[in-house]
């Protein structure tokens, strides 16, 4: 069976403006996006500002998903990076959202280079 989408959302980031927000902000840009899982897992890697650009548009594009439709906080939408590829973890009021909009699954499609990262989420009914 082929699953019907009902709706999917993009997002494109520059690496470095999320360096730059990181730098400028510190802790706060941190503990206002991320998750404390987010945040160890990009800091024990060498180009940490990759991975935390890359759960952002994750944030980013689960949010266009649903439609511009907010009622949650980006630190309920989780980048967990598993054995089998990248999956999106929802809590709270982001879960919530989801389950009335009714979705049942979550497909994630990450992508980077040197400068940009890019995210491509899928949400289904199936």
């Amino acid at each position: 069976m082929i699953e019907a989408p009902i709706s999917i959302g993009v997002d494109l980031i520059y690496i470095p403006r999320v360096q730059r927000l990181c730098e400028l902000y510190g802790n706060r840009f941190y503990e206002k996006i991320f998750t404390d899982e987010e945040i160890a897992y990009a800091q024990a890697k060498k180009l940490s500002y990759l991975h935390l650009a890359s759960a952002f548009a994750v944030k980013e594009a689960f949010y266009k998903a649903l439609g511009g439709y907010s009622p949650f906080r980006f630190k309920e939408i989780s980048l967990v990076r598993t054995n089998k590829g990248p999956i999106v973890k929802l809590s709270g009021r982001a879960k919530e959202a989801f389950e009335e909009r009714g979705g049942k699954k979550i497909h994630l499609s990450l992508s980077h280079d040197f400068q940009y990262t890019i995210a491509v989420v899928v949400i289904t009914k199936f």
